[in-house]
């Protein structure tokens, strides 16, 4: 027995993804996940398009099988499919197939994956340079550059009143061992496509090489050269393989990317840092 289940990410405005897992006899034989073609109005013709490219795979994997289940979690999108089932299956070269189209609770394990696999791509196709993280806990050299040296640490906030169901909105903390330097910069991110703090990261970037940005914050006592960037649960989703996280400061500026790896907030940090002011 062939399996697929598949899902989509409707993005308005954005490129949306599908994301798909085939299991053959119960076991995983493939995940992938791909672009939703041309420019989707609304997520019932993303799920149509999920469905389609989940028929697609299961003509490249067909082999013996007598049995083809494709599953989606759009009741809508399933009965569009069931509707032509029997002249789907004409287009298989083969007689007595059953070719199923089926109604699937996200939440059930399978189905679950190709909705992440519909939501993960684009973070990895992302080209931005990732910088190794240092734990803060251990390193007694970073802990006294914060507190002997007034160094700039950069770390994000979630602003629950500014968020909604379709954004999320952070808050640009910058300061140093002894005082808040900055803290007024909102950045408010739709969310979905390649994940909010990627997309928030990027507009950080963006406008830390803005030299009047830079200005500003100079006048403030911001330094971003040897600065710190404080890896938090609320930027965890920057971490990557190997010890490796994107930064929220410009690749150009020399700094560091620092968190811990059981408490990673602002108060461990300068708690622990206390003892070398």
């Amino acid at each position: 027995m062939l399996e697929i289940y598949c899902d989509s990410s409707y993005n308005e405005n954005e490129d949306s993804y599908i994301g798909c897992t085939v299991l053959r006899g119960g076991r995983q034989i493939h995940q992938s996940t791909t672009k939703v073609p041309a420019s989707p109005e609304n997520n019932l013709e993303c799920e149509l398009a999920a469905l389609d490219f989940a028929l697609s795979l299961a003509r490249v994997f067909y082999g013996d099988d007598k049995e083809v289940f494709i599953y989606n979690d759009s009741t809508e999108a399933v009965r569009a499919f069931q509707a032509k089932r029997v002249e789907i299956e004409k287009e298989f070269p083969v007689s007595g197939l059953s070719l199923n189209f089926e109604y699937i609770p996200r939440e059930k394990v399978h189905q679950a994956t190709a909705d992440s696999l519909s939501k993960k791509f684009p973070v990895f196709s992302l080209d931005v340079p990732s910088f190794e993280v240092q734990s803060f806990s251990r390193r007694e050299d970073i802990l006294s550059d914060i507190a002997q040296n007034e160094r700039s640490v950069f770390y994000l906030e979630k602003v629950p009143e500014e968020s909604t169901n379709k954004k999320t909105c952070y808050r640009l903390v910058i300061r140093s061992f002894k005082m808040i330097l900055s803290d007024d910069r909102l950045y408010p991110i739709k969310k979905g496509g390649p994940g909010t703090q990627v997309r928030a990261a990027e507009q950080i970037r963006k406008d830390l090489s803005n030299p009047e940005i830079r200005s500003d914050l100079e006048v403030k006592g911001v330094r971003l050269e040897n600065s710190y960037f404080l890896l938090t649960d609320e930027t965890w989703g920057l971490r990557g393989t190997d010890n490796q996280a994107q930064s929220i400061l410009p690749i150009t500026v020399p700094h560091r990317i620092i968190c811990d790896e059981v408490d990673r907030s602002p108060e461990n940090l300068f708690m622990r840092a206390e003892r070398f002011s």
